[in-house]
């Protein structure tokens, strides 16, 4: 193989184009109310390689190889649930204080992931035309999609989603298996519309 997994280069790469541009939104959004946990970005990385070695040793034929995008995807997203890498340490002026700002930034970056390595896949699957490609990739052009309107039930569906990631971290009973499944029906949501 010769390859390590997980890849940190990747990770220096998911930190910078993901993880440290939210948590900068944030910041900016809630001026002076949040903290992040000390060593935010290692703390990350290490929550997330003992949960990707976890779905490896626990869930695949062969602890050495590679887990699937959604799998990684899903221990990203169960890591930055986990570790609720931001603090409200200040009452937020005129703003309702988010419950699940942690799951939401969880989302975002699991979200960005799909799309990226769904893209990448695409690209590389010497199956399909360019054209065929170049008009799946375009699906992934404004991000995952997820259902809206009457298509959900109550509320916003991220809102529930991150709501729903939140108690399950708080419950200790959150899946990466049921992660990555809802991940990729997210991503064959796309692909069909």
């Amino acid at each position: 193989m010769g390859e390590i997994h997980p890849d940190r280069e990747s990770y220096e790469i998911i930190w910078e184009k993901v993880i440290s541009k939210e948590l900068d939104n944030y910041q900016t959004l809630y001026v002076n109310c949040i903290e992040f946990i000390p060593n935010v970005k290692e703390e990350i990385w290490e929550k997330y390689v003992s949960l990707n070695t976890y779905c490896k040793k626990n869930y695949m034929k062969s602890a050495e190889g590679k887990i699937d995008r959604h799998k990684v995807a899903a221990c990203y997203m169960i890591a930055v649930a986990m570790l609720r890498p931001m603090r409200f340490v200040k009452k937020i002026d005129n703003k309702d204080v988010p419950l699940a700002i942690n799951e939401t930034l969880a989302i975002t970056v699991g979200l960005s992931l799909v799309r990226a390595f769904a893209i990448a896949a695409i690209r590389e699957n010497k199956n399909i035309t360019k054209e065929d490609a170049d008009v799946l990739v375009a699906k992934f052009e404004d991000g995952i999609k997820v259902p809206e309107g009457p298509l959900v039930n109550h509320g916003v569906y991220l809102d529930n989603y991150a709501n729903e990631i939140y108690f399950a971290a708080s419950e200790g009973r959150i899946s990466i298996l049921s992660l990555a499944h809802e991940l990729y029906l997210l991503e064959v949501i796309t692909r069909i519309s």
